[in-house]
């Protein structure tokens, strides 16, 4: 957890207080335990490792202007604050963005930083057939990133837990995940109950733009 207070390090009884280049911040004393699996969780970790290589293969003039790059793009983090990422990390996000995205891997930073507003898209919920995103108005250059949340009461507004289940076309009419590939997923949703759907448009040069998170509640 990030927070703001004076630089300090070291552990105190199960806390790890500690600081990198994004900002001071505190965890659990303990190694985390994430299983690999072999869906999309999986995928993503290859995605990175593979980045990583990529990294290592670049010309030092192609790592100097992806340093260069992320010099010029800072990022605001949860505090508000603002971070530069290194040339190795910012290849690493766009890389692995790009290949998550179909759109195949980069080498040089992004030339286009217009991502596509997908603020206004239309999300329909139907139990008996799926969840259907409409007016993506993309030109077919980009793609959007879909992910969604288990379903849970109707009274949350909020969830910090999704799967990314598939992946649009900027451009596609009426994109549709089946309820068949939810429920294999999370269960069989019941109407009434609540999901979120979390997008991200990612250009043609792997430049993603933020999340949009939509709620929706399981219709007939």
């Amino acid at each position: 957890m990030k927070f703001l207070d004076v630089p300090q390090s070291g552990s105190i009884a199960d806390r790890t207080h500690s600081h990198n280049r994004a900002g001071q911040y505190t965890r659990n004393r303990r190694a985390p335990v994430q299983p690999i699996g072999n869906g999309r969780r999986a995928e993503i970790r290859a995605a990175f490792g593979t980045a990583s290589a990529a990294w290592s293969a670049l010309t030092e003039a192609q790592r100097n202007s992806w340093t260069s790059f992320a010099n010029d793009h800072p990022f605001t983090d949860a505090l508000g604050q603002a971070i530069k990422l290194t040339g190795h990390q910012m290849f690493v996000a766009v890389y692995t963005t790009s290949v998550n995205a179909g759109l195949g891997a980069v080498t040089v930073p992004p030339a286009d930083l217009a991502v596509l507003d997908i603020s206004t898209t239309t999300v329909t919920v139907s139990v008996s057939s799926g969840i259907t995103l409409s007016a993506l108005g993309g030109d077919g250059t980009g793609r959007v990133l879909v992910a969604l949340s288990p379903s849970m009461s109707p009274g949350r507004s909020f969830t910090s837990q999704f799967n990314q289940l598939g992946v649009a076309e900027d451009d596609d009419a009426a994109f549709n995940i089946t309820t068949a590939v939810y429920a294999a997923e999370f269960g069989t949703p019941v109407t009434g109950q609540a999901v979120f759907i979390r997008l991200r448009a990612v250009n043609a040069d792997g430049w993603y733009g933020p999340e949009a998170i939509f709620k929706g509640i399981w219709g007939t």
